[in-house]
C-alpha cells in the first residue's frame, strides 16, 4: 500500500457529518430547554419590600439594644434597680444549673453574705456600697433596708464545703463594672476575687479575721457584663497555719470555661486589732 494514500484518508471524511440535526433544530431545542427550567422572576418591587423589611427589623433591634446599653444604669435602691435585682435573682433561682447542683450536694451549705455587718457598715464597704446594685455586683450583697425602696432584697449566697475547705459563689456583673464596653474591668474582678479568697482563708484563722498580704491574678479570657460567673475558691490546708492562709480561686462562666485564676496569701497582723467577723459569711 502506498504510504501517501494512508495520510490522505482523513480528508475523505466530510466535515458536514459532525452535526446530525439541522442548526435550526438545535437552536429550538436549546431555547425550549432554557424556558422550561427557568423559575418565574421576582418583580423589583417585591425584592425592595423584602429588603426593606429585613433591614428595618435589624435597625429596630439594634437601636433598642444600643438605647438600653447607653442609657444610665439604675440608681442603687431605686424602684428600677430593685426590679432589675429581682430579675437577676429569678435567673439565679430558676435557670442556673450550678445552683441546683450545689443545693443538692450534701457537703455544701448555703449561707448569707455580710450577715454580721450592720446596714451602716454595708453602705461604707466597697462591694456593698459603691459597687452595689444591678449596675455593679448585682448578686453580691444583702441590701440594707435604708437603701432599698421597699424593704431588704436578699440577692446573694455562698456555698461552703467544710470538708474540702472550698467556697463557690456566683456574681452577676452589671454595666457599671465595665472597663471596656461589654467587658468587666480587671480591677472589679480582682476585688471580687480578693473577697472570695479571703472568705476561704479566714476559715483557717481562730479569730475568723485577717488581711490580704499577696494577690496574684491571671486573666485567661474576657469576662462580660450582664452575665453570671462562678468563683471557685479553695483553701490550701497543707501550707496554711493559724496566722497564714493560702488559697486559690478560679472564675468560670456558666459553660464551665476558665476565665480567671488567682492565688492569695492572707495573714493575721500582730499589732493590728481586727474585728471578729463570725462563724459564717
Amino acid at each position: 500500500m502506498n504510504s501517501s494514500r494512508i495520510f490522505q484518508l482523513p480528508r475523505l471524511i466530510p466535515s458536514t457529518r459532525v452535526s446530525l440535526l439541522p442548526r435550526t433544530c438545535l437552536r429550538s431545542l436549546g431555547t425550549g430547554t432554557h424556558q422550561n427550567t427557568s423559575a418565574p422572576s421576582m418583580s423589583p418591587w417585591t425584592r425592595r419590600l423584602i429588603y426593606a423589611g429585613i433591614f428595618g427589623l435589624l435597625g429596630i433591634s439594634t437601636g433598642i439594644s444600643a438605647r438600653s446599653y447607653v442609657s444610665l444604669p439604675s440608681i442603687p435602691g431605686s424602684a428600677a434597680d430593685l426590679t432589675e435585682l429581682e430579675s437577676i435573682k429569678r435567673t439565679y433561682e430558676k435557670t442556673l444549673p450550678i445552683v441546683k447542683r450545689l443545693r443538692q450536694h450534701p457537703d455544701y451549705v448555703e449561707s448569707d453574705v455580710y450577715e454580721y455587718f450592720s446596714d451602716e457598715n454595708k453602705t461604707h464597704r466597697l462591694t456593698s456600697g459603691p459597687l452595689a446594685g444591678s449596675r455593679g455586683l448585682g448578686f453580691q450583697v444583702r441590701w440594707p433596708s435604708s437603701m432599698a425602696a421597699s424593704g431588704t432584697v436578699d440577692v446573694f449566697r455562698v456555698f461552703w464545703n467544710d470538708k474540702d475547705k472550698k467556697i463557690v459563689s456566683l456574681v452577676h456583673f452589671g454595666t457599671g463594672s465595665e472597663g471596656w464596653p461589654f467587658m468587666v474591668h480587671g480591677g472589679a474582678l480582682g476585688t471580687v476575687i480578693d473577697e472570695n479568697l479571703g472568705r476561704a482563708a479566714i476559715r483557717r484563722f481562730p479569730a475568723r479575721t485577717g488581711v490580704t498580704a499577696n494577690l496574684n491574678v491571671n486573666y485567661r479570657a474576657p469576662v462580660y457584663s450582664g452575665h453570671f460567673y462562678s468563683f471557685h475558691t479553695t483553701l490550701d490546708q497543707e501550707r496554711s497555719t493559724d496566722r497564714k492562709a493560702y488559697a486559690k480561686c478560679e472564675v468560670r462562666d456558666m459553660a464551665g470555661d476558665l476565665c480567671v485564676e488567682a492565688t492569695g496569701l492572707f495573714v493575721v497582723p500582730k499589732r493590728l486589732q481586727l474585728r471578729t467577723i463570725g462563724e459564717t459569711f
